[in-house]
């Protein structure tokens, strides 16, 4: 699930049940997606990252 990008993931819904991933994700958060406005810890996550 790691290698999907976060912005896909929730849109999908396959972070619904997974809440102990989704956190893994949004822990400690550096980085900003320009196009969803999502945030995360690695900018691999994001579709379009930008550092905060």
């Amino acid at each position: 699930m790691a290698s999907k990008k976060l912005c896909s993931l929730v849109k999908s819904g396959a972070l619904k049940d997974d809440l102990k991933a989704y956190r893994e994700l949004l822990r400690d958060p550096k980085h900003l997606c320009k196009k969803c406005g999502r945030s995360a810890g690695k900018s691999k996550c994001l579709c379009k990252p930008a550092k905060l």
